[in-house]
């Protein structure tokens, strides 16, 4: 951790300045501690003092490398480093001539080691002053030597603390820089986490409208089927044959329809009913394709559509099939209408849906345990379009609404002329 200006900070000291060319600071001092060394043993008369010189510049080349790793940049423990170093240089002051030459390692590694600007102002004042007193011990206050090593004292103080404090200010400006790059990278991270898995749910809720838009649907009518089959066979009777037969080909027919839109789901890709691009024959083929439980269906739609996506078509016929299903489920009627509208733009551009019927009507407002209205809406926000309801006693009409351009187009009426075979 760092502060600076009452701010803590989390320091990265990977991406720091500092760490980032240790080796070189590495060099520099080792070589400027080992020509000390040098001096201190070859360079002048072996007195008792030296071995406690050698001794000391030991012991500061062995803690260095412990305590001043890059994880403990400017931490508690490089901390300790800095007071062994201040202690060190201020003892060699006091019993050897060139122990100055160390303050050119031993102010930026302050600046380096310590916590915060004002360890690093202590710490540099600390060891001017130990210094300075160091040298008046060695040569006196006499003379000019006062002022030399005054001057010196002070020049050494406010150069350092004025490079200390830019150095920092810089360091402080790139540790921020490299801990919001790891925030950024945190937050992009999880953001396409999140992305996906907005995306593996709206996959399983297109997947969980398409099976009961289809697949339900289908084994709904296969078990009705074979319902009535059943009925049928218990008449034994030569009359009952044909309507059978019928029955089992009807549901022959529907287990395979079923197991082409199984196959089309699991490839993900457009329902079998609008391959190539068909709405207008699908949505013909619906009165011989749905089994609607006796309820006559006319299908009235235009002779061309315009332009339309796949997901446009998709909705589209889906919508209209389950509504058929709620009809044959819940209206109790016995008529139903499917028409197809295109407007022009004095009634904002669009084609419209409708399935209307005949039956005793619901609620619109209160409360539905079923799937099918909420599976109808979401198909259509995803084309941009919109679900209208209205019912009353009189009977439910159902209007899909989907922004298209406007083309001229004819109508043509398919009417189905017949109940729907069971």
């Amino acid at each position: 951790m760092n502060n600076y200006g009452g701010r803590t900070e989390r320091l990265l000291p990977a991406r720091s300045v500092w760490s980032t060319s240790m080796l070189w600071w590495h060099l520099g001092f080792y070589a400027a501690l080992a020509s000390l060394m040098y001096l201190a043993v070859f360079g002048q008369p072996v007195t008792p003092g030296t071995p406690w010189m050698v001794g000391a510049m030991v012991v500061l080349a062995a803690a260095y490398p412990f305590l001043t790793r890059p994880v403990d940049l400017r931490t508690g423990r490089s901390g300790i480093y800095v007071v062994v170093l201040v202690l060190v240089v201020v003892f060699l002051s006091f019993v050897h001539n060139g122990a100055g030459a160390l303050l050119f390692v031993a102010f930026p590694q302050v600046w380096m080691f310590t916590a915060s600007q004002r360890q690093g102002i202590v710490a540099t004042v600390v060891l001017c002053v130990g210094v300075a007193a160091g040298q008046f011990s060695r040569w006196g206050v006499g003379g000019t030597v006062v002022y030399e090593i005054s001057a010196q004292l002070v020049l050494s103080l406010v150069a350092s603390c004025m490079i200390g404090l830019w150095i920092s200010r810089v360091i402080e400006q790139s540790e921020q820089r490299a801990e919001l790059l790891a925030e950024l990278e945190a937050t992009r991270s999880d953001l396409n986490a999140a992305q996906q898995a907005q995306g593996a749910l709206a996959e399983r809720e297109r997947m969980a409208r398409e099976i009961h838009d289809t697949l339900a649907q289908g084994f709904t009518s296969i078990a009705m089927l074979s319902e009535a089959g059943q009925a049928q066979l218990r008449r034994q009777d030569q009359a009952g044959a044909p309507a059978l037969a019928g029955t089992l080909a009807a549901i022959a027919r529907t287990a395979r329809e079923n197991l082409a839109e199984a196959r089309s789901l699991v490839a993900s890709g457009v329902p079998t009913d609008v391959t190539g691009g068909d709405l207008l024959a699908a949505l013909a083929r619906l009165p011989h394709t749905l089994h609607l439980d006796g309820i006559r269906l006319e299908v009235d739609i235009p002779a061309v559509l315009p332009p339309l996506t796949s997901s446009e078509q998709v909705a589209l016929l889906r919508t209209a099939q389950e509504a058929l299903n709620n009809v044959r489920r819940h209206s109790g009627a016995s008529q139903a209408r499917l028409a197809v509208r295109v407007t022009g733009p004095a009634g904002g551009a669009g084609l419209r849906l409708v399935v209307s019927d005949d039956g005793h009507g619901f609620d619109p407002q209160g409360p539905h345990t079923g799937f099918g209205l909420t599976s109808m809406a979401a198909r259509l926000a995803e084309i941009n379009g919109r679900l209208e309801l209205a019912s009353d006693a009189g009977g439910t009409i159902l209007t899909a609404v989907v922004p298209v351009a406007a083309p001229a187009v004819d109508t043509i009426a398919v009417d189905a002329g017949k109940e729907a075979s069971l």
